[in-house]
């Protein structure tokens, strides 16, 4: 009894600090670069959150992320991401006209009945089209939520804005699911890519991943890439996407905005090449 007491008082404490969070401006956003495997281009970003406690540091978010997941500040927070996830997003855009951000969203937000509405009306105060918005869900969400997502899911898909299957392949949800949802991306988990070069299963389990997205017309990312050799291999599998430390970590904004003006110059580069008349050798004399 003495230890359920503890906890809840912890419990609650930690809330006020959450709460303090907010009210204080401690949370900030990171953002990993998604890239097309073919050429490097970049194609997205996901929005990360971090807390940058005024003691403890910026804190991992294995550290908060759980308690803000099942705490009742869930959606406020969910909700101030999305916010300023399509708010930086605008500015994203001009250097990286086509660039998708993608935000992940808590289970919460959905038991409000408002996911939809929140993000129509954030999508109308930022300007951000709703096609260069991506909401990632993870399987056990969809589980613990079923009755209350569909709906909102369906609405936001017909709206313009992508869904994305979030750690795919390590929930207990049925293929069922890929079926019933609009889905327009699977993320194929890390824990799968890790050791793809030197497991078999791991291998043919990506490779079937991306022939089952492919058949159903769903795009596919796969995450935590992190060598050249684990990008030949998902290149081998028809795999067009990745995300990882390869291609970045998470960076602030300032460190994204570095990142995004050295793309867009590599892109410059390359389509003037690809306009580039070709020079043909004299004839020989």
């Amino acid at each position: 009894m003495w230890p359920l007491r503890d906890a809840a008082i912890n419990r609650r404490a930690f809330e006020g600090e959450l709460r303090r969070a907010i009210d204080e401006n401690e949370f900030e956003l990171f953002y990993q670069p998604q890239v097309r495997i073919a050429d490097g281009a970049l194609l997205g970003v996901e929005a990360l959150l971090r807390w940058r406690h005024p003691v403890q540091g910026l804190l991992p978010p294995d550290n908060f992320l759980p308690t803000v997941e099942s705490g009742l500040l869930a959606p406020e927070i969910g909700r101030w991401v999305m916010e300023t996830a399509c708010a930086h997003a605008i500015e994203m855009r001009r250097k990286v006209p086509d660039l998708i951000i993608g935000v992940n969203v808590f289970g919460a937000q959905f038991s409000t009945g408002r996911l939809a509405i929140d993000v129509a009306a954030v999508l109308e105060r930022t300007g951000l089209p709703p096609e260069a918005l991506e909401l990632e869900i993870t399987e056990n969400i969809v589980l613990r939520h079923d009755d209350t997502m569909l709906a909102p899911l369906r609405a936001l898909r017909k709206a313009g804005v992508g869904i994305a299957f979030d750690d795919f392949g390590t929930g207990f949800a049925s293929l069922s699911l890929l079926k019933r949802y609009p889905l327009s991306r699977l993320k194929i988990d890390r824990s799968f890519i890790r050791d793809i070069c030197t497991d078999r299963v791991d291998a043919a389990v990506v490779n079937a991943m991306v022939y089952l997205a492919t058949s159903l017309g769903v795009e596919v990312i796969a995450e935590g890439v992190e060598t050249e050799a684990q990008c030949d291999l998902l290149r081998a599998c028809g795999c067009p996407t990745a995300q990882g430390y390869l291609f970045g970590r998470p960076m602030p904004l300032a460190d994204l905005t570095v990142y995004l003006c050295e793309s867009a110059q590599v892109a410059d580069v390359a389509r003037n090449l690809d306009h580039q008349p070709l020079k043909r050798s004299s004839p020989a004399p």
